[in-house]
């Protein structure tokens, strides 16, 4: 029964009257108009709960639209000042006024003011000396007939560039026999780096760098060969590059052995195309910080999952660093693992709500400030050179303060931004990533973030814009090797092609177990192989 049926008390009506069929038809109408408001009311109610969630897609719509603006138009520098600028033409004076004594919370490094041009060191290149003398004609003073003196040099230098030979050698064996006997004898043949093959170590190694260091791809090298007199197809090349990696494959498990034992690792991942599955893949990164055995390996593998990572360190006993992907969760579970998040990560999060924001000065402000000053105390141990131990007493002593601070803004913040914004979002992140974030101060040897990784991510990625993809499973696994074996070679100071010539002209000795393969890695060659090679 209707509001209206339950007050039918009207003044002046009697019971037979209410209960008139006219009466009973107004009491009708009025009900079904009751509910036709009711109706609209809750129509109402459901179109602005609608416009609300369409509201929240077009923001979210917006925001991908001016990240992807500052992406492709703007510097990408995360540094503070380049963040006060405003990516979408909004900038004025008055926003540069208001930002100046902002900045100033954060104390910035000073730069050394650059000089025009840079000096070149050619201390270490050969020299050839030409001299420029006058003729004997002009060594006679015009004016008095005597002979001039040389009385000093005017010496100048030019770095000339000659370019790489290509030649054949010819390995000549005479054969020795017995008249008597008929017994038969020659030296031994030279080992080769691919049986049957006629690349020699050195031309392997130039193929080898060429795409992996250089980022060449093979068949624009078969165009340089070409153009030096030399055809050789593109299919050939990588056929050599693919064997070669097959020589050298116990190097890689050797490798993969000295990461398992090491205390500090840091991990990253990147999407790597494979041509022959026609999807994506990533290549997984890890890089070991323990002193004197520094190294990066790579891994290819068409998943993302926990898995790879897991089959791969999971028997770490120390400190893996890595961002916030879920896939690093099943590590952090591990006993023997101490799990460090990545600031840089975090810091990332804020800017892109900076770069798609109009406002001059905001909540994410004020977080990329306090980041700040977190990496100002990274700054400072490092000039000050630092130990480890030193290191964490600087952190506990200045960095916690700033991180309680931190947590406390965070905690507050988050009720107060919508959940579903670029800046909820970020504040989420720091959030649910905090005890990994914050755990950094308690290690002095670990950093705050894990850089480190990611700028060795960069070769493989300028790499990946020349040759775009990975053939198959083989050419990738090649890919990951020699990547590894080069970076490291970085690491301690080792040039690529040195070191690549020396363990070429080891692969057979390696092969008949006259040498292990844990001793023919870049931190523990022998010196001398290096020198014979270079």
């Amino acid at each position: 029964m209707s509001s209206i049926e339950k007050n039918t008390a009207v003044p002046g009506l009697s019971d037979d009257a209410l209960a008139s069929p006219d009466v009973k038809k107004f009491l009708s109408l009025i009900k079904e108009k009751d509910e036709q408001i009711k109706n609209s009311m809750k129509a109402v109610s459901d179109l602005k709960l609608k416009n609300e969630q369409l509201q929240a897609k077009i923001n979210w719509f917006e925001e991908q639209i001016k990240l992807e603006k500052s992406k492709a138009f703007s510097r990408r520098s995360e540094k503070h000042e380049v963040l006060q600028f405003d990516f979408f033409g909004n900038d004025t004076e008055e926003h540069v006024e208001e930002t100046v004594d902002e900045e100033k919370a954060v104390p910035k490094k000073t730069r050394a003011k650059k000089t025009i041009g840079r000096r070149i060191d050619t201390s270490k290149l050969p020299r050839e000396k030409v001299i420029y003398d006058l003729d004997e004609n002009d060594k006679c003073c015009t004016a008095c007939g005597n002979t001039r003196h040389c009385i000093g040099e005017d010496i100048s230098e030019q770095i000339e560039y000659i370019p790489a030979q290509i030649k054949v050698i010819k390995h000549v064996r005479p054969k020795y026999a017995c008249r008597t006997c008929d017994d038969i004898k020659v030296s031994p043949k030279p080992d080769s780096v691919i049986p049957k093959c006629m690349a020699g170590p050195s031309l392997i190694t130039e193929v080898i760098l060429g795409k992996y260091q250089r980022h060449i791809p093979l068949y624009r090298q078969s165009q340089i060969l070409l153009a030096e007199g030399v055809d050789i197809p593109d299919n050939t090349l990588g056929n050599w590059a693919l064997t070669a990696s097959e020589a050298l494959a116990p190097l890689g498990e050797a490798m993969w052995g000295q990461l398992k034992e090491s205390k500090y690792i840091q991990a990253d991942e990147t999407p790597v195309k494979m041509l022959s599955l026609n999807k994506k893949g990533y290549m997984w990164c890890y890089f070991s910080i323990d002193p004197k055995k520094r190294q990066v390996m790579y891994e290819y593998h068409v998943s993302r999952g926990a898995e790879v990572v897991n089959n791969r360190i999971a028997e770490v006993k120390g400190v893996v660093q890595s961002d916030g992907y879920s896939g690093y969760n099943g590590l952090r579970e591990c006993e023997d693992i101490i799990s460090v998040g990545c600031f840089a990560h975090c810091r990332r999060k804020f800017v892109d709500v900076i770069k798609i924001s109009n406002s001059k000065r905001g909540k994410a402000h004020d977080a990329i400030e306090i980041i700040g000053a977190l990496y100002e105390i990274e700054r400072e141990a490092k000039e000050m050179q630092l130990s480890p131990a030193e290191r964490k007493v600087l952190r506990q002593e200045k960095a916690k303060p700033i991180l309680d601070k931190f947590t406390s803004w965070l905690t507050a913040s988050y009720p107060k931004v919508p959940p579903k914004s670029k800046l909820g979002g970020a504040i989420k992140y720091a959030l649910n990533q905090w005890s990994y974030l914050t755990e950094y101060i308690n290690h002095g040897e670990v950093e705050i973030d894990n850089n480190w990784v990611e700028n060795k991510i960069r070769p493989l990625a300028l790499g990946r814009k020349n040759w775009l993809f990975v053939g198959n499973q083989r050419g990738a696994d090649a890919a990951a090797l020699f990547y590894s074996l080069i970076e490291t070679c970085k690491l301690h100071g080792i040039q690529p092609r040195v070191y690549l010539n020396a363990v070429f002209r080891q692969t057979n000795r390696l092969r008949r177990g006259e040498v292990a393969a844990k001793d023919l890695l870049p931190y523990t060659i022998d010196k001398t192989l290096l020198s014979e090679s270079s």
